[in-house]
């Protein structure tokens, strides 16, 4: 018997600020049904999908979704937790881990082997978003099948225009992510009167299109976030043409390097204080030889994280974990949302 299309359903929290983990699932979803796979961002509460992005993506609501055991694949973000292995029993589950930071997070200090979600038998394995995470994961896990998807830019926002003139020296940071950190950092450079010349810009209270308007009018990029799965952010600003310094979150490795940036321990505020003003002072110096270097890094990451390269990789990611059954199953069971 001929096995029926499989439907792929993607679990998304009910969270309408910036995300970046949000997005990426919103785009698998049209990445997915792109290729001919009948796909669903699933929200919790009816009527509900962002606003913060444009998008045409099929949402569902996980009281009305059934997915059939044995055919349809359940993408589950790692924030549910120990009990996401639990969610529409009988179905094939994945976990779709952007943060390996967070695995454990609702765990036991000392979880026996073989009793946490990622040893369920449902659940065919995690999606991750890093060379780290996956690397993390691994070592975790030894028997998961672990799986990496490449992010994409969205060439039409993360670009390096041309400024004439010189880019204006202002500095922008994003204060949701260790604002405590970002006031030290920010007040040692204007004590020092690193500053003098300098606009802060806090990037709050934007849409994306706003948020990467602003970078690609900006010099600097401070980045705080830490731990990360793989961050947005500073890939973000380095694409827009930002010089970028501050933290890889662990997850930004594998590209936020010395060749890409200016990476500083992560909690050293001193050292952080003392990069921002060491770019600053060599772009005083040098603005058109440091702001010729800041566009040969855009070219680079927005290469590397084009919209084919993330379309490759959700394909085969997701492809990989879909059902291989050949006998049509007619049971179904609804999604009943574990706490996060």
């Amino acid at each position: 018997m001929d096995r029926p299309q499989p439907h792929v359903y993607l679990i998304c929290p009910d969270t309408d600020t910036p995300s970046g983990g949000v997005r990426v699932i919103y785009r698998a979803v049209d990445h997915l049904n792109a290729a001919g796979i009948p796909s669903w961002v699933v929200h919790d509460q009816p009527g509900f999908a962002c606003s913060w992005f444009e998008h045409a993506t099929p949402i569902a609501y996980a009281a009305q979704v059934s997915p059939r055991p044995g055919v349809d694949l359940l993408a589950v973000p790692e924030v549910y937790g120990p009990a996401l292995g639990s969610i529409a029993p009988g179905v094939r589950k994945v976990v779709f881990n952007q943060n390996a930071y967070n695995t454990f997070a609702g765990y036991a200090p000392v979880t026996p082997p073989g009793e946490t979600a990622y040893d369920h038998p449902e659940v065919s394995g995690a999606i991750c978003v890093s060379d780290d995470n996956a690397a993390y994961l691994r070592h975790a896990f030894p028997r998961l099948d672990v799986r990496r998807i490449t992010y994409q830019l969205d060439p039409e926002l993360w670009f390096a225009p041309e400024h004439p003139g010189g880019r204006p020296r202002r500095l922008t940071f994003m204060p949701r992510k260790h604002a405590d950190q970002a006031n030290q950092v920010l007040n040692i450079l204007s004590q020092r009167g690193a500053l003098r010349d300098v606009e802060v810009l806090p990037l709050d209270g934007m849409n994306e299109a706003q948020v990467a308007a602003a970078q690609r009018d900006a010099l600097v990029f401070l980045s705080f976030g830490y731990p990360e799965g793989c961050p947005f952010p500073p890939k973000e600003a380095m694409a827009a043409g930002c010089l970028v310094v501050g933290y890889h979150g662990m997850g930004g490795r594998d590209y936020f390097t010395q060749d890409h940036g200016y990476p500083v321990p992560q909690g050293d505020i001193v050292a952080f204080a003392r990069q921002v003003e060491a770019v600053l002072d060599a772009h005083r110096a040098d603005p058109v030889g440091m702001e010729t270097r800041a566009r040969g890094i855009a070219a680079t990451i927005g290469a590397r994280f084009s919209p084919q390269a993330e379309r490759a990789s959700v394909l085969e990611a997701f492809c990989a974990h879909l059902p291989q059954s050949t006998e049509r199953n007619t049971g179904a069971t609804a999604i009943a949302f574990a706490s996060s």
